[in-house]
């Protein structure tokens, strides 16, 4: 069985859309924030929604959902509020935001047999926690009401950096952002898991990024924010 692993597509369904048409996978698993910085969460949303058999919230997602902080980095965090209230929170409706409320922060599964514990940032702090992989600790892999010291196999996302860590016999996966990489590679990404050998294969594509661009300029009435978002979307 292959299996698509992905994150951060931040309302950027052209990026999604090119996944979909590159790649056949059996199933599919969401590491969180599906909305925000995007021209179309609603789309994005749904359709997330319909590849994914297994999805974890993110901080911009639960922001979102409950009209909380996401608590981004200070960097972006100004955009991420004027993309929340004048592109995310105008697309989506209450289907939409029921469906971002329900979304857990955290999830155990298992993929043909292999237990993976999944979050959008750290076991230790799901939403908000940043596991870079030059900065992991012990601590981190556990979970708020953890006391076990048995290693495990860990999905998440949130930092934007794509990376597969062995941390004293953890796996470690961070499959990058498919919508807004951050990790000097202007090429987004994903992870494909084959069951079969037991095997992650890191990948990046490229997309026409020009609807992306006409779109933002058609919805974004500021312009330091619009210059910011193509920085952001290396448009």
């Amino acid at each position: 069985m292959k299996v698509l692993i992905f994150s951060d597509i931040h309302s950027n369904l052209y990026a999604l859309n090119e996944i979909v048409r590159r790649e056949r996978f059996d199933e599919a698993v969401f590491l969180g924030d599906i909305v925000d910085y995007g021209s179309m969460p609603l789309e994005t949303v749904d359709e997330v929604r319909r590849l994914s058999k297994y999805i974890v919230s993110g901080n911009h997602d639960y922001a979102a959902a409950f009209n909380k902080d996401c608590l981004c980095s200070q960097e972006n965090h100004e955009l991420s509020v004027y993309t929340r209230e004048n592109i995310t929170m105008k697309d989506l409706g209450k289907k939409e935001v029921d469906f971002l409320q329900s979304l857990p922060t955290s999830l155990d599964i298992e993929l043909d047999g292999s237990p993976f514990h999944l979050v959008h940032g750290a076991p230790s702090d799901p939403l908000y926690g940043y596991l870079f992989p030059w900065k992991v600790s012990n601590d981190m892999l556990k979970g708020p009401m953890s006391f076990t010291n048995e290693p495990g196999n860990f999905l998440v996302g949130h930092t934007h950096y794509q990376f597969l860590l062995n941390f004293g016999g953890n796996l470690i996966v961070n499959p990058g952002s498919s919508g807004q990489p951050r990790d000097g590679n202007p090429k987004p990404s994903y992870a494909i898991y084959d069951t079969d050998n037991n095997s992650f294969e890191m990948k990046r594509f490229s997309y026409d990024r020009s609807r992306l661009k006409s779109d933002l300029k058609r919805r974004v009435n500021d312009q330091k924010q619009l210059e910011k978002l193509y920085k952001l979307f290396k448009l």
